[in-house]
């Protein structure tokens, strides 16, 4: 049994029922429901403008939903803020723009608004130079934590990013397009950083426009269009040939319903 046919005899981590954002007369999200299993990997994928960005806007927070619902276990929650979504609901976001204050060190970035105090006064800046180390080195990398994030390269700082992302045990990690500004070397690191993710029972959601990328780790992949989700694939024997066709419309490419 696939992996994906494992997620149907579970309950979603998250599910999303009718979820729907205008800005204007334009519909950037319409009518949208999706479940996201426990250790699943969903990649996105779409042309753009098709609503990637807006419906992840939507999940961390950043935007408010027009209508919809989202339920998280089974309870149904709502997005009020960003901060709700990391700490309330343990949902981690990895922002293709980074989001990074160039002036702190990568520690500072790690723990930016959720830094480890003790008694509940004094930052413990030992132990969080520590715990972000240890993150950094299960990505390979040669960032130290002192280092001035706003002196690293675009692709370590992708890597930076990530590596926040793994500090506060999140159920889920929303990624878009993590692998767009690093070496190929560090592509794979990252792809093997998903799969462990997966493998310790977390969920990810993965945009990116690299969809060997997305082959190579999603269990079903979720194809967007004018705000719209046009099809829900099983990834199994799917070619990046497939997913062009039904980005583009062809609905004669072979796939399996979830």
């Amino acid at each position: 049994m696939s992996s994906s046919e494992k997620t149907q005899t579970k309950t979603p981590l998250l599910s999303i029922r009718g979820l729907t954002k205008s800005f204007g007369q334009i519909k950037a999200v319409d009518n949208v429901s999706l479940d996201v299993f426990p250790g699943e990997v969903v990649g996105l994928i779409g042309d753009n403008g098709a609503g990637k960005s807006t419906f992840l806007s939507l999940l961390s927070g950043y935007n408010k939903k027009d209508s919809g619902d989202f339920y998280y276990k089974g309870e149904k929650i709502s997005f009020s803020s960003p901060r709700t979504s990391r700490r309330n609901l343990k949902i981690e976001m990895v922002y293709q723009n980074l989001s990074l204050a160039p002036d702190l060190t990568v520690w500072q970035n790690s723990f930016l608004g959720e830094e480890i105090r003790r008694f509940g006064v004094l930052m413990d800046v030992p132990l969080m130079i520590e715990k972000t180390a240890r993150v950094l080195k299960t990505l390979n990398s040669k960032v130290k934590p002192t280092d001035q994030v706003g002196e690293l390269s675009g692709g370590e700082q992708q890597l930076v990013a990530i590596s926040r992302a793994l500090l506060f045990n999140r159920d889920l990690i929303i990624m878009d397009e993590p692998t767009a500004a690093i070496s190929v070397s560090k592509i794979d690191d990252v792809l093997k950083l998903i799969k462990a993710l997966k493998t310790d029972g977390k969920s990810i959601i993965l945009v990116s426009h690299r969809l060997e990328d997305i082959l190579t780790v999603s269990d079903r992949i979720v194809v967007f269009a004018h705000g719209k989700i046009r099809d829900i694939l099983v990834n199994r024997n799917l070619a990046i040939e497939d997913l062009v066709r039904v980005m583009f419309q062809d609905r004669n490419v072979k796939k399996e319903e979830f």
